[in-house]
């Protein structure tokens, strides 16, 4: 039960915002791939304990976010980004975490290759490294910010 709430503490107020500020719409080529990324890490048996908290963006709002890129493939609504609570198990976030979504994540592209792009991670600030980028640009890449 204080595992819910610290994660409903955190993720309604993302969950809130995002709805108002207009950060839904991804297309249906990156939500694929971020189920199926999300569905074979419940296959290899992870509880996936995440909430998007962006997708499509508006120009205005990108331009607001400090380190947003000009081009962003949010303003298309070919991107999506989720705050990862944990992955492991272990009821913590840690770098772990993000090795077994990359993991699952060029699994992913390997087996839909059209459905290959960026997983890009945020490790500078204490909120944002939670933060995971996914997108189908087309070829696959990762960052690091």
């Amino acid at each position: 039960m204080k595992k819910f709430l610290i994660y409903f503490s955190i993720a309604f107020p993302i969950l809130y915002f995002s709805n108002i500020l207009g950060l839904r719409g991804a297309n249906k080529k990156v939500k694929t791939k971020v189920q199926l990324v999300k569905e074979s890490l419940e296959k290899a048996g992870y509880e996936v304990n995440w909430v998007v908290i962006s997708e499509k963006r508006s120009k205005f709002f990108n331009r607001l976010l400090p380190n947003s890129a000009k081009k962003s493939h949010h303003l298309n609504g070919d991107a999506i980004d989720v705050y990862v609570f944990d992955i492991d198990g272990d009821d913590k976030f840690t770098q772990n975490d993000l090795d077994i979504v990359k993991k699952h994540n060029r699994k992913v592209e390997r087996r839909n290759p059209e459905l290959r792009g960026a997983f890009g991670t945020y490790t500078s600030k204490t909120f944002a490294k939670h933060m995971i980028h996914f997108d189908t640009r087309g070829y696959s890449t990762t960052y690091n910010h």
